[in-house]
């Protein structure tokens, strides 16, 4: 028995006890008044007991609820501290990780530092290694390109002012390295460098300009021009009709000596050109003249000379039409046509030959050492 029946009883057997008390004290009152206190006391009884019974329940559901919210509060901790202890273990294992990482890139990055200073160390020493003599090997190898590039400049592009500076190059170079074993080559640059120097001088450049002006003169020459006549002052009308015959007979005279052209018997007669052909004849006229031009660069002294006089051929045949501007054309053309542009080069192989023997022995020197 729970101690809430224990003093649900004990009150009942009070109750009871001061019933009878009051029977006691009160024999003469009437039994309806005892019944009806019995009754109150009864419901009393009953009052208290359902109080008591939900005061009990209401314990009981509070009590339930708190061990459930405990229970709840229990397994949220403990999946609170599930989750601390995991976050805890991934935590130590990516610091483990990452602390593993660095170890291993500060390795790597060490090892490549000493690999780098290997490398500069042996660079070092191989700086170290060299000499005066290997400088003075690269000196001699670049003046043996300079000669090499002066020989193809000569032969390639027959310039010779282009061959020049390129020896007189490689002479201040080897001035430079004061070898006195390279006396033979400087020797020999020095007469390649005067046979270069003794080609006559031809001014490639201003011949072709005035090539080119030609060119320009010959799209201006008119090669067919029609005759034109002056018109007389008007005649008088006649006043009869033999007048008026007679003027008739003069102006259709006149018209038709328009349409006709004279020529004396003792000048040679040249054939007439059609005015369709006269573009013809001035694009041939200029194609021999860019010729001549194609000719002077390349050196070509026959084709430059065969090429003008033909241009000079198609200008003289001409020169009725436009007897100025062909005639000026024509003393210009006979003026080109004596320039020399073909000039012997001279044979420079002999600084080559000794270039090429200066680097073989300086190679076979190197090896000795």
């Amino acid at each position: 028995m729970s101690n809430q029946d224990a003093q649900l009883e004990g009150k009942t057997d009070a109750g009871a006890t001061a019933v009878q008390a009051v029977d006691r004290k009160s024999p003469k009152r009437s039994p309806g008044v005892a019944w009806l206190a019995l009754l109150l006391i009864v419901f009393i009884a009953l009052a208290a007991a359902w109080l008591f019974r939900e005061v009990y329940h209401r314990e009981t559901a509070l009590v339930q609820r708190v061990t459930a919210l405990e229970t709840a509060i229990g397994s949220e901790q403990a999946s609170l501290d599930a989750a601390s202890d995991r976050w805890q273990k991934q935590l130590s294992s990516g610091l483990a990780k990452l602390e593993e990482s660095v170890d291993q890139e500060t390795a790597d990055l060490s090892r490549r530092i000493d690999a780098r200073a290997d490398q500069l160390r042996s660079i070092e020493k191989e700086l170290d290694r060299f000499s005066a003599t290997d400088r003075n090997t690269w000196l001699l190898a670049e003046a043996g390109h300079l000669v090499r590039l002066a020989n193809q400049r000569l032969v390639m592009a027959q310039d010779p002012t282009a061959s020049l500076a390129l020896l007189n190059g490689a002479d201040a170079v080897l001035l430079e390295i004061d070898d006195p074993s390279l006396h033979d080559l400087r020797a020999a640059l020095a007469s390649d460098i005067a046979s270069l120097r003794a080609v006559p001088q031809v001014d490639i450049e201003g011949i072709y300009l005035r090539l080119s002006a030609l060119v320009e003169q010959a799209d201006k020459l008119v090669i067919f021009q029609l005759p034109v006549q002056a018109d007389g002052p008007a005649p008088q009308v006649a006043q009869d009709w033999r007048g008026r015959l007679h003027q008739g007979y003069e102006a259709a005279l006149n018209r038709l000596s328009s349409y006709l052209i004279i020529r004396r018997r003792d000048i040679p007669m040249q054939a007439l050109m059609d005015p369709q052909w006269e573009g013809l004849v001035r694009q041939n006229l200029r194609m021999l003249l860019e010729q001549a031009q194609v000719a002077l660069l390349s050196g070509n002294q026959t084709l430059y000379m065969a090429t003008l006089r033909r241009a000079l051929q198609w200008v003289d045949q001409f020169s009725d039409s436009d007897a100025a501007r062909a005639r000026a054309m024509s003393q210009e053309i006979r003026t080109l046509v004596d320039l020399t542009i073909g000039v012997k080069q001279p044979d420079i192989s002999r600084s080559l030959q000794a270039m090429e023997t200066a680097l073989e022995q300086r190679g076979l020197a190197q090896g000795a050492q």
